[in-house]
């Protein structure tokens, strides 16, 4: 924290060299090797650290985060599933949860002419989900999908969002739109 990073290596080093699987060390190890643009390295640490002590939240948030920055979404999703299934609960994976909603294109199904929402469109909308502004972000999607009515995308971030506003009956036929 204090921006000494190759002093706290050194020590989570010393750390791990002894005990191999310190949760924390490792973790911590992870943590220094995001911050220094090493995400892939980090992974292994992020790895033992919940394989050794998997009911800290920060662990698994790590984890899934850094996936995140690779861009391996679907990895991302299947340790998020995980950490559901094993009852982690916690603030962080409302937003993870979101995240893994809105990251990149990767839902995004493009229609019969190969189009589909421009990256510009689809920030904005994801702008007004991740500020709250539920109302705005279904009028924006709802629009959306009148010109792209295949976007998986679109139907996710609709179904989100009427699940946000209570909407529920909406929101699982977003989902199943989005699923057909």
């Amino acid at each position: 924290k204090a921006g000494k990073v190759q002093e706290a290596d050194k020590y989570y080093t010393a750390i791990i060299k002894a005990n191999p699987k310190h949760p924390d060390a490792n973790h911590n190890m992870g943590v220094l090797a995001v911050g220094v643009g090493k995400v892939e390295a980090a992974l292994p640490f992020f790895k033992t650290a919940l394989e050794v002590n998997p009911n800290i939240e920060q662990f698994w948030l790590s984890y899934i985060d850094a996936l995140i920055k690779l861009d391996r979404i679907a990895d991302a999703k299947v340790v998020f599933d995980r950490a559901n299934q094993q009852g982690v609960k916690g603030d962080g994976f409302d937003l993870i949860d979101e995240k893994l909603l809105l990251s990149k294109n990767t839902s995004v199904v493009k229609n019969s002419n190969g189009q589909g929402p421009t990256k510009s469109q689809l920030e904005h909308l994801s702008n007004f989900y991740r500020d709250g502004q539920y109302q705005e972000a279904l009028r924006v999607a709802s629009n959306l999908i009148l010109e792209f009515p295949r976007s998986v995308y679109l139907y996710n971030i609709i179904g989100a969002t009427n699940q946000a506003l209570g909407n529920l009956e909406r929101s699982i036929d977003a989902y199943k739109n989005a699923l057909t």
